[in-house]
């Protein structure tokens, strides 16, 4: 209690599906925060690691339930008081809690905010109207309406969700077999919507903000290796995420502008935002996406090692304080490469580890192992992960390189031929869960496989 006798604890609730990894380093930061009782809404309890974290939590069913997050933000209320926010850092529960926070006229990011910036469409048009420049699309509601499209910009095209995560749900469509084989799975309709776009030949990359009041406070540049488009097309291609050094020159002088002046037409408040797009092959750029969170792939860790900052207190501190504790600066160059290989099944040896602790050594600052015994994993961030850091932004290209020709995983199944259209009925049917908000949890917040 303070000297006036006014009660000066902020009881702020976490919502998350399971309470481990990234989510559970985020709740420890808001803990950590001044004044904070820190409560939680879960699908299960956490492990021991995280018996300390919640000061209590109350398990629901389902998170993307905005219903039963009022009745369980109205449980913890009723025995520890009122509630100021909800918070949290999934990008399938940001609607719901915003749903939530508004029922209960709590503290906290709207519902009209989500919707902007989550849902493509909405997205393109507020994009648009700041004059930054977005890809062809279409929604797409039929076959009719996906050949209309076609007939107007060409093969290849993208079909997306109107709403995803991390590019999983994302289709590359390359001919008229292929188009009709994602349709007649998908099933299009005035209920069941997705977006098409034209496809956009260059380099992909991200800008990602701290933004306060609408005013971007901080932003930082990260470049895909190869794009996510080829990654999920390519399963035996190792992803990588790369922070250059040094992000002040021409190369991504408008990208920045344009994001940020993207960031500002959003009007996100306070937010942690990730935005990605392409420089173009022709000359230009595009926006593709953008979401209301740290950045995945491990893109939010990577800026520990990029400005030596804690970047769960930063989300912390602009989530439930609204504040920036910059400016930082920016030290090093840092990439991650995603392990994987070219098979199916469990995971039964991988080769290469300890020539790459032997050739890289203080190189090497954080990485997480495939596990033998473990399924494949499904999704283009693969089976574990390296990163790597070094103030020479081509030092850390060239480790990347040589950790690709180095590590190699078998798994208990070859990859069976790819046919010439490279459209396989059974591998497209997989994409279908990823159109769904039950995401699979990928490897590289797996807190149990081995360390480095």
């Amino acid at each position: 209690m303070s000297v006036s006798g006014q009660d000066t604890t902020r009881r702020i609730a976490f919502v998350s599906r399971y309470p481990t990894g990234e989510s559970l380093r985020s709740a420890r930061a808001v803990k950590a925060l001044e004044g904070v009782h820190l409560l939680g809404i879960c699908e299960q309890r956490p492990h021991a690691d995280g018996a300390d974290v919640f000061a209590d939590l109350v398990c629901v069913n389902d998170t993307h339930d905005p219903v039963e997050l009022i009745d369980a933000a109205r449980r913890l209320a009723r025995k520890h008081g009122t509630l100021e926010r909800m918070v949290t850092v999934r990008e399938t529960l940001l609607k719901p809690v915003a749903q939530a926070s508004e029922v209960l006229g709590l503290h906290g990011m709207s519902v009209s905010t989500v919707n902007r910036t989550l849902d493509k469409s909405h997205l393109k048009r507020v994009l648009e109207q700041a004059g930054t420049r977005t890809a062809r699309d279409q929604m797409i509601k039929s076959h009719d309406d996906a050949q209309g499209f076609v007939d107007e910009v060409g093969f290849p095209i993208v079909l997306k969700p109107l709403s995803g995560s991390g590019g999983l749900a994302t289709w590359c469509i390359r001919d008229q077999q292929q188009l009709r084989l994602a349709l007649d799975l998908i099933e299009p309709s005035s209920e069941n919507a997705v977006l098409a776009e034209a496809y956009l030949p260059g380099r992909e990359l991200c800008i990602d903000t701290i933004t306060v009041a609408h005013e971007p406070q901080f932003y930082s540049i990260c470049c895909y290796r190869p794009s996510i488009l080829e990654a999920l097309e390519n399963p035996g291609l190792q992803w990588r995420c790369v922070m250059p050094h040094d992000i002040s020159g021409e190369l991504y002088r408008d990208f920045i502008a344009q994001g940020l002046a993207a960031v500002r037409a959003l009007r996100v408040g306070h937010a942690m935002t990730h935005m990605e797009g392409f420089l173009l092959d022709d000359g230009g750029l595009c926006f593709t996406d953008a979401t209301l969170r740290p950045a995945g792939a491990r893109i939010a860790p990577m800026l520990a090692f990029a400005y030596d900052i804690d970047p769960y207190r930063a989300w912390a501190r602009v989530a439930v304080d609204g504040c920036f504790d910059g400016p930082w600066e920016r030290k090093y160059a840092v990439g991650t490469i995603f392990l994987r290989g070219v098979g199916s099944g469990k995971v039964e040896q991988v080769d290469g580890i300890e020539s790459v602790r032997q050739q890289l050594g203080a190189l090497l600052v954080d990485g997480r192992l495939p596990r033998v015994g473990c399924m494949k994993s499904v999704t283009y961030t693969g089976d574990g992960y390296l990163t790597v850091r070094h103030r020479d932004t081509q030092r850390v290209e060239e480790a990347l390189d040589w950790i690709a020709h180095t590590v190699r995983i078998a798994y208990s199944h070859r990859a069976a031929p790819t046919p010439a259209n490279g459209a396989r009925p059974a591998q497209w049917s997989h994409h279908l869960q990823y159109f769904e908000k039950q995401l699979n949890k990928p490897a590289w917040d797996d807190d149990s496989l081995p360390k480095l």
